[in-house]
């Protein structure tokens, strides 16, 4: 170690001194104060608390009394026991009302006000806003319920004062205060002290220190000191003198072999810089190109589905309406008869009876047949218009389940499978209809062609619920199920199990990508193979008010 040299630069060692002090005092009064705020917070919350918890105790205890008074319906009993409150400081009012049974009205029963404390107006129209106790600048109010036996009698309203224990914290306070300021004083005290014992030594080595960094001279060496703390921090100060005057000297030989490699590097990084560039570009137009087709097929699998829709119905549709044709042309053929038989005044009363029996049956057969395919037409346009909609609207969700298999007829009736329906009647929640729509279509119409095979006869249940704002539908099918490595690829697209038959792999994609961005939901697969799938989809919804 290189002998220390005299130093020709002073610094402010009162600066130094003032330092320490404010730090030493600034921290203890920052620590004071916090524990000052935090003890008075604490003791304030803590207080309210249990002027909170001897409200109820009260409130309760004074409405257990008053129960054989509500009971006998005597109010003159009830004022004459309350007027012993008296003896109780903090009771300011109390109240007691009555619960009319055979009106259900709540009435006015009997009260008390302290000596010197003005009567305060009814509480009937606040007794469910101060369940909870409620304070105020100056009073804590609170209502209690009045029961006997599980049957409500009536309640309580009681006001307490809080001067007393207002003033009991403010005492607190004040010698907490004074705690604080007593604290504040020591510990400047003992800064003062504090300061002659460490400033001598650290001003020297502040001298040593800016001396170093100005000059750059790191051949000064610190001295040593009769502080064991102040003597480890001048032999540590020394110590990395002696490395970074080494690193130094390495770092100028470093710089410059570095400079020399970034030279080569920052023009190897330009080269790579375009390729790179020409790369993504590439890669950008082919995924563009990659989503827009995939969009299509997407678009084209919904239009496919609805024209599906479209002509199954219209099958359905003409059976209902050529019958009531043929009703209808039948029933004029008889009117022509019977005209013609007045006509020639040939009518007889049996023949006219049986025109009339025809008719009305024709009639009847006519009615239903046109309400049939009316029903048919109104569930069919409500079904397309969801089916295109992505607008959210309020439905009733076992109606809505109930007109999708009713789309679904054409192609369910010819199936031996089995759909049921778990849903509440009155649930109605605020949604998509559109994207739901197709979604349940999909899956059925993903388990008729995949679960079954020719010839095996299945079951499919739907449930719907409402839990905590999601609406969770579980879709079930007691089929083939899939294996492990579909599973895991069942929502990707162009994935299926009918390839060449008509599969075209986009309906459990088209699935997956309406529940997770139409509706912001999840859809999770359990299937083992020869147990059926079980699909559990979760909907973020509002629900709505079931209409009366």
């Amino acid at each position: 170690m290189s002998q220390s040299k005299p130093i020709n630069k002073t610094s402010s060692i009162s600066s130094i001194k003032s330092n320490i002090i404010n730090m030493v005092l600034f921290i203890s009064v920052v620590a004071l104060l916090l524990a000052f705020v935090s003890n008075g917070y604490f003791e304030f919350k803590q207080q309210k608390s249990t002027l909170a918890s001897q409200a109820i105790s009260y409130s309760d205890i004074i409405g257990f009394s008053a129960t054989s008074n509500l009971i006998f319906n005597d109010p003159s009993a009830e004022n004459a026991r309350l007027s012993n409150l008296n003896l109780v400081d903090n009771i300011d009012n109390i109240h007691i009302y009555r619960f009319d049974k055979k009106n259900e009205q709540t009435e006015f029963f009997a009260s008390y006000n302290k000596k010197n404390v003005p009567p305060i107006p009814t509480k009937i129209n606040q007794l469910d806003s101060l369940v909870e106790p409620e304070f105020s600048d100056k009073h804590l109010e609170v209502v209690r319920s009045i029961q006997f036996e599980d049957q409500q009698l009536g309640f309580i309203y009681a006001r307490f004062t809080l001067d007393k224990q207002y003033q009991q914290l403010w005492n607190s306070l004040y010698l907490k205060f004074t705690v604080l300021v007593l604290s504040l004083l020591t510990a400047w005290v003992l800064a003062l002290r504090l300061q002659k014992s460490i400033t001598g030594p650290i001003s020297e080595l502040v001298k040593l220190f800016k001396y170093a960094s100005k000059e750059k001279d790191y051949s000064v060496r610190a001295p040593k000191q009769s502080l064991i703390e102040l003597n480890g921090l001048s032999s540590s100060f020394n110590t990395l003198l002696d490395r970074f005057q080494s690193y130094m000297d390495k770092q100028a030989q470093s710089e410059l072999e570095i400079r020399k490699l970034n030279q080569n590097l920052e023009d190897k990084v330009n080269q790579r810089t375009d390729a790179l560039k020409d790369a993504n570009n590439e890669l950008l137009t082919t995924l563009e190109t990659l989503h827009k087709y995939q969009n299509q097929l997407v678009e084209n699998e919904k239009m496919a589905s609805l024209g599906d829709m479209v002509a199954g119905i219209a099958h359905e549709v003409n059976t209902p309406i050529g019958l009531g044709v043929t009703a209808s042309t039948l029933m004029n053929d008889r009117l022509h008869e019977v005209k013609h038989a007045l006509d020639n005044k040939k009518l007889t009363a049996k023949q006219l009876d049986k025109f009339l029996t025809e008719g009305e049956e024709n009639l009847n057969i006519i009615y239903r047949n046109l309400n049939r395919a009316a029903e048919l037409i109104s569930s069919f346009k409500q079904v397309a218009v969801d089916q295109s909609n992505e607008n959210a609207r309020s439905f009733k969700v076992l109606d809505f389940l109930n007109d999708v298999l009713l789309s679904l007829r054409p192609k369910i009736k010819a199936t031996p499978h089995t759909i049921n329906l778990n849903c509440d009647e009155n649930l109605v929640i605020e949604s998509k209809p559109g994207p739901l729509n197709q979604i349940l279509i999909n899956l059925i119409m993903n388990s008729i062609i995949h679960a079954f095979p020719q010839g095996r006869v299945g079951t499919i249940d739907i449930s719907v619920a409402v839990s905590s704002g999601y609406l969770k539908l579980t879709f079930k099918d007691d089929g083939i199920g899939v294996d492990d490595n579909m599973k895991k690829r069942i929502f990707d697209p162009f994935v299926t199990t009918k390839r060449g038959e008509g599969g075209s792999g986009l309906g459990m994609h088209l699935v997956y990508n309406l529940v997770t961005q139409a509706l912001n939901g999840s859809i999770h697969i359990e299937s083992e193979e020869d147990k059926g799938v079980l699909f559990k989809i979760e909907i973020p919804v509002n629900v709505k008010k079931s209409p009366k």
